[in-house]
């Protein structure tokens, strides 16, 4: 089971009205977009990040480390608005030069910077607190009352089903590669991430065709009847 999937349905907040949390997610992921100072991004964060901690009993450690993959995403993406290039050093709080060109970290760079992680940091707790505390089948209610199309429905249901198989065939292949002794050295290493693409792809459509004969024997007409 993925982390996310297990505690939306441990959170203490499970058996809960869906459309109350959606609401109070989405209200405040409007918020953290439009307000521009920081401070009140980062008392989101706070107060998300304590609901988040309280209700899921999840470790500090853990709940960073869920953070910190698209953490690592946001600080590759806000770079290229730290360093500045210029033909001019004013206003560079640090830098160094290519002939006549100026390379550096300016005080409106790393001001901009730092707001946009703030930000970016907000809406991604808002978004958590509604995926560690609401169940899928909560969501498609939700999905439902909002009137999403039932083929966008259908789509990440299928996705979301997906994802734990391609998980387990992953674990399972690795696992049996590892006890050969497969990723002894960095060329065995290659070679068996390699064989374990190829019979990913071909386990992934073997569990695609025995999918696809299950509907056909249960009469599927093209509709999944959420």
């Amino acid at each position: 089971m993925l982390i996310i999937d297990k505690y939306a349905y441990t959170n203490s907040l499970s058996g809960k009205n869906p459309y109350i949390k959606t609401i109070f997610s989405i209200l405040f992921l409007i918020i953290s977009l439009i307000i521009e100072n920081p401070v009140y991004q980062i008392a989101i964060i706070t107060a998300m990040s304590i609901t988040i901690l309280s209700t899921s009993k999840m470790g500090i450690s853990e709940y960073l480390k869920l953070l910190s993959i698209p953490l690592i995403f946001m600080i590759m993406s806000i770079l290229a608005i730290i360093i500045s290039i210029s033909t001019e050093k004013t206003d560079m709080l640090t830098y160094f030069t290519i002939g006549s060109t100026y390379i550096g970290i300016s005080k409106f760079g790393l001001s901009s910077a730092l707001k946009i992680l703030a930000r970016s940091i907000s809406c991604l707790t808002c978004v958590y607190f509604l995926m560690l505390t609401t169940p899928f089948n909560q969501l498609i209610q939700v999905f439902k009352k909002l009137h999403i199309p039932d083929n966008v429905i259908e789509i990440a249901m299928l996705i979301y089903r997906f994802i734990f198989i391609f998980l387990e065939e992953v674990h399972e292949i690795y696992k049996s590669q590892e006890m050969k002794m497969g990723y002894m050295g960095m060329k065995n290493s290659y070679n068996s991430l390699g064989l374990l693409v190829n019979m990913l792809y071909k386990r992934m459509m073997k569990r695609y065709e025995d999918m696809s004969i299950a509907l056909d024997m249960k009469l599927f007409d093209g509709k999944f009847h959420i």
